[in-house]
């Protein structure tokens, strides 16, 4: 539930009165090559301020969303093309050596991914036709980052062999197949994303063996019988093992089977995830993006304050609410880079300058001014810098902290603490810049 305080309205800044107006959503209702709408964000009555967002410093910090968010669909598109790179490498020679590269590149691409996360959050609303054909936002991060999912819905688990897609003979393994089979009775049933893709590459346990790739004709559990010589499928008869003065002899198959499939699967999980990634990349694309074009067309205090509640939404729903208390990426057993990454996703926003620690300090100003840095008010400034700074770093640390102790509770509640901390400081520039948040029962 959300309420806001009610003030004096008569006093408030110009800028801020007429955005008392604005509807309570994004409302973007219009077609892909011609929105007609902008970013609206309700801004209710306020206490009156001294201090009022210069329009070139609120104008600059609108460009810099708009830059941000393509930067970081694009470094999450790049990611994912290098994953897939690693992934055909892998399936040209599974040893070890290659399993370790395309795992690496997985966790990449994963975090490129969660780095821009927070751009899903502003209030959007896509055309009705994205929606009809499954492509706006939410439907099209549904294909990218369900989880928790259930790694037996996709091939075999400890216990089942047989399980899953993978070992489906039934079901043909084409890019329609896959997305009927996204979520089909059940959210945790998902085909596609990085979360099915990641099983796939760990397995249930976290030991999923390079063999499990090798390109090897598909077989399935046969009975033999030794007069006539031929086999119920006329497959596998190298694992043909006899009793010796039995009259049957049965076909020993391996635990684990369907390896061809295997390979084309994780081919085609690999595929769609570029392409809805790609899909978003575009929209965002500054020349003539859907999603960049809404944000270049808004007021910049619509901007400012649209961030900052996608910013709180991504603290309190996707990190509080969810990450912290529970494993996100529990097959690779690295959660706490799930966290870290949506973490450095806000500092890109909020402290860019801090995100490129290897820019030299005497750059000039458009480094150090950038961010929440070119927004806040000169009597504020330095404290609410540095308490920005020291929250990303205790963070970091606590995060740190968690990934030694293997996600234990001390660990995630330090984690906790200090993302608190981050919201708090959120709010203390908001009210900085008289930018109304949120507030929860």
């Amino acid at each position: 539930m959300q309420r806001y305080s009610l003030r004096n309205q008569e006093k408030l800044p110009v800028t801020l009165r007429r955005l008392l107006v604005i509807t309570p959503l994004l409302a973007l209702a219009a077609c892909d090559n011609q929105p007609q709408e902008t970013i609206s964000t309700p801004l209710p009555e306020q206490t009156p301020v001294a201090y009022e967002i210069p329009p070139q410093q609120a104008s600059a910090f609108a460009a810099e969303v708009g830059l941000t968010a393509y930067t970081s669909m694009s470094m999450a598109t790049q990611t994912a093309q290098e994953l897939d790179s690693r992934l055909q490498s892998f399936l040209y020679h599974p040893n070890p050596m290659t399993h370790k590269e395309v795992q690496q590149a997985w966790r990449s691409a994963y975090s490129a991914f969660l780095r821009s996360l927070v751009f899903s959050r502003l209030p959007m609303s896509d055309p009705p036709d994205w929606h009809k054909q499954g492509i706006d936002y939410r439907q099209t991060l549904t294909l990218l980052d369900s989880w928790p999912i259930e790694g037996g819905y996709i091939d075999h688990v400890p216990g089942y062999p047989f399980s899953g897609i993978v070992n489906d003979l039934t079901l043909e393994l084409n890019e329609e197949t896959l997305l009927n089979q996204h979520g089909f009775s059940d959210p945790s049933y998902a085909s596609l994303g990085f979360h099915a893709y990641e099983f796939m590459l760990w397995g249930a346990d976290g030991k999923r063996s390079p063999e499990d790739f090798f390109p090897q004709e598909n077989t399935a559990p046969v009975v033999i019988a030794t007069e006539g010589g031929s086999t119920a499928t006329g497959e596998a008869n190298s694992a043909i093992t006899t009793s010796g003065d039995g009259d049957n002899a049965s076909v020993s198959t391996p635990d684990v089977q369907n390896h061809n499939r295997r390979r084309q699967y994780i081919q085609l999980v690999s595929e769609q995830l570029q392409k809805h990634l790609h899909r978003l990349q575009r929209r965002w694309e500054p020349s003539n993006g859907y999603y960049a074009g809404l944000v270049q067309r808004s007021e910049p205090l619509q901007v400012l304050a649209a961030t900052m509640s996608a910013t709180q939404k991504i603290l309190s729903d996707e990190l509080l609410n969810r990450r912290v208390s529970a494993d996100s990426s529990e097959f690779s057993h690295s959660s706490e880079e799930d966290v870290r990454a949506l973490v450095h996703g806000l500092r890109d926003i909020w402290l860019p300058s801090a995100a490129q620690p290897d820019e030299e300090a005497g750059s000039g100003d458009s480094a150090a001014e950038a961010g929440i840095a070119r927004l806040l008010p000169g009597t504020e400034k330095d404290a609410l810098l540095a308490a920005w700074q020291e929250k990303f770093t205790q963070i970091d640390t606590a995060l740190d902290q968690w990934q030694a102790q293997q996600g234990a509770e001390p660990a995630r509640q330090q984690v906790r603490e200090h993302l608190i901390g981050l919201m708090q400081v959120l709010q203390r520039s908001a009210a900085a810049l008289n930018i109304p948040l949120r507030t929860e029962d």
